[in-house]
């Protein structure tokens, strides 16, 4: 698809091309129609990173479940699920994060012509140009370079930089995409990858205090130390200055890819990177769709698709649930508030009834004492009474002195009835106290039991308060996830009718070019007339030539038999030329190695020259290195050449020979080495 996008923009610029008389309408409608085209591309594009994104997070966080610990070493070619998963995952990042990247930084996505420029063939001209270079710059750039990028986001987050940095400091690595590769991984094994994503993608994430470059500069701006507090509040730019409009990390789908990332912070990574620097220098790969083709294109769609990602919830009948349990829970809260008062009553009535019993039991001691006092009295009286029944002569002969005493006893006797019948009511009492305390004991259990009943109701309406509780949090999650959803939705639908306006608008100019085209049409069916005519005219002449070809014809035959003499003389000639190319070829051979010898003599005077002149180079003299130029430093020391004293590094003066001014072989230059091998070979 991409590649038809680009052939059918570069077949509409040759036809408008073509066309001198078009006007600025036209031109217009070229332009809109490559931006169209353009668009289109970048948003499938990125619909494939996205759905690739989720299947490979799904995999790599499936397989790390399975086997929970693995180290990943660039040169050890592990052929298992979890190595291939990982390994797709860092190219998907990579992918995302070039996607789109501007080839030049300075030079930012231009209008297609200016308002006042009217000619034509400029606008297509230019129109073509711009086409071209975003499609190659877009679709065909085979090592892109997104270091800017990370170092512009290290600068936007406090304590970020010293990654950057540290990977800046490794001479291993000569490309910006290798850099960003190890930049990857280090932030997969700090665990904040999703956070450098998260602010990459959202344009208000910079920091204060954070340092980023000019527009029209390249972002990588070196800044000493002392002058970061005075330009942290001039220096910013935008993401965009970093990206062509609809990029990956411009548009929504970066964000949902920046929260996919977020899962990948509970696994634990652990890469070799020590002794791989020097890989990661190759070009970006292309994405491995056939790994997931394969799948069930059906349920790929669905998994893919963009209403599916949201699926459709009534929600009127959500708030219709959501207010029904709202009243629900307000009925629960009266119920439990009314338990808790008829449990505070009837706490309070079992203190009364507790008191009561307290007095009722201490009244009943009190008249068992007063029943035991009087049964003793009356054992007394009765005691008392049984003396004064004596024999009649007693009686009669002792009636004076004991008068006083059987009037006495009478007056006692006549009280003992009205004691019987207050120890009948104290009984009856009693056992009316004893009636009423088994009634209370009784209504005492019930009113236990009711109590306990009571606590239990209390319970579980409490529990069901709770769930309830819970289920209203989860439904006011669930209206605030729909509130989101029907934002986005309106958003969408901003969206589409923008779209839906801008296709209108296209449609207009559709119409526009379809009714030139019925004018070219008309005018192409007046050239075709004109063309049978002129066929007609054409045919007649035909005729006339082929009577003249007849005439002619035995003028041929004379003409085939002088070419076959002509021939003949042709082979002659061209032995004679074979001949005498081969004589040329014996000369410019004897000639070339004449040449070689003297250029062999030459060299070796030059040599022989060059070696008699030779003087002992001071140090001073050569700050780098007389073959390859590289610079001297503590690392890279001088070394002389002890046939011609010049000053190499190490490595352009390894070798080492015998010469007649030393006893043991002593080191000499490339150059002298194969000299003086040259001369030892000639000698033997």
């Amino acid at each position: 698809m991409r590649r038809g996008g680009v052939q059918l923009s570069a077949k509409w610029s040759g036809s408008k091309s073509t066309k001198p008389n078009c006007s600025h309408t036209e031109g217009n409608s070229f332009v809109a129609w490559d931006v169209i085209v353009y668009s289109l591309i970048m948003e499938v594009e990125r619909s494939n990173l996205l759905a690739f994104a989720k299947m490979s997070v799904r995999d790599v966080i499936q397989s790390m479940e399975r086997k929970q610990d693995l180290i990943l070493d660039e040169k050890q070619q592990l052929k298992n699920q979890v190595t291939f998963s990982v390994n797709r995952l860092l190219l998907l990042i990579e992918h995302c994060l070039c996607h789109g990247l501007r080839k030049d930084i300075s030079s930012g996505m231009e209008m297609f012509g200016s308002p006042t420029d009217t000619n034509k063939t400029s606008i297509l001209r230019r129109a073509k140009e711009q086409v071209l270079s975003t499609t190659s710059s877009l679709f065909t750039q085979i090592c892109p370079d997104p270091w800017p990028v990370l170092v512009h986001l290290s600068r936007c987050i406090s304590g970020s930089g010293d990654l950057s940095d540290t990977i800046q400091s490794m001479s291993e690595i000569r490309t910006g995409l290798g850099r960003s590769r190890v930049w990857i991984r280090q932030a997969l094994m700090q665990k904040r990858l999703s956070t450098y994503f998260q602010h990459l993608v959202d344009p208000h994430c910079e920091l204060p205090g954070s340092i980023s470059p000019p527009i029209h500069s390249p972002p990588f701006v070196h800044i000493e130390q002392g002058e970061k507090r005075s330009c942290a509040t001039n220096i910013r730019v935008s993401h965009t200055a970093f990206y062509h409009p609809g990029a990956m990390m411009l548009s929504d789908e970066g964000i949902v890819f920046a929260g996919l990332l977020v899962g990948l912070s509970s696994l634990d990574f652990c890469f070799v990177l020590k002794d791989n620097l020097s890989e990661m220098d190759g070009a970006l790969q292309p994405i491995p769709y056939h790994v997931y083709v394969q799948c069930d294109v059906d349920r790929l769609e669905r998994f893919i698709n963009k209403d599916n990602l949201f699926p459709a919830v009534d929600l009127s009948s959500v708030i219709d649930q959501k207010n029904f349990l709202e009243e629900l829970n307000r009925k629960l809260q009266n119920q439990v508030e009314q338990h808790i008062v008829e449990q505070r009553n009837q706490h309070d009535r079992l203190q009364e009834l507790t008191s009561v019993m307290d007095m009722l039991r201490l009244e009943n001691r009190g008249l068992k004492i007063a029943v035991s006092e009087l049964k003793r009295q009356s054992f007394v009286d009765s005691a008392v009474g049984s003396p004064g029944v004596t024999p009649d002569s007693s009686v009669s002969s002792k009636d004076s002195d004991i008068s006083p005493e059987i009037t006495c006893i009478k007056n006692n006797a006549a009280a003992t009835p009205s004691n019987e019948t207050e120890l009948n009511r104290l009984q009856r009492q009693l056992e009316e106290k004893t009636m009423l305390l088994d009634s209370l004991r009784t209504e005492l259990s019930e009113s236990q039991s009711r109590i306990a009943s009571v606590c239990r109701q209390l319970t579980h309406s409490q529990t069901l308060l709770e769930q309830k509780q819970l289920l209203i949090r989860q439904l006011e999650g669930k209206t605030k996830g729909m509130s989101t959803i029907m934002d986005q939705m309106h958003e969408r639908l901003a969206v589409m009718g923008t779209d839906k306006v801008a296709t209108e608008r296209t449609l207009n100019q559709m119409k526009l070019q379809l009714s030139d085209l019925r004018s070219r049409c008309s005018q192409q069916q007046a050239d075709l007339e004109s063309q049978q005519s002129i066929s007609a005219d054409l045919e007649s002449r035909l005729n006339e030539q082929t009577a003249e070809v007849n005439r002619l014809q035995p003028k041929v035959v004379e003409l085939g038999e002088c070419l076959s003499t002509i021939g003949h003389l042709r082979e002659e000639l061209a032995y004679w030329k074979n001949l005498c190319h081969e004589q040329e070829g014996s000369l410019s051979e004897m000639a070339a190695i004449v040449t070689s010898s003297k250029l062999e003599a030459d060299q070796l005077r030059e040599s022989h020259t060059a070696l008699k002149e030779a003087q002992w180079t001071d140090d001073a003299c050569a700050p780098s290195c007389s073959k390859c130029q590289a610079p001297f430093n503590v690392s890279r020391r001088r070394h002389h050449c002890r046939n011609c004293g010049l000053i190499f590094c190490y490595a352009c003066s390894a070798q080492t020979m015998s010469l007649p001014s030393a006893a043991k072989p002593v080191r000499v230059c490339d150059a002298c080495h194969a000299l003086l091998l040259h001369r030892y070979a000639e000698k033997s």
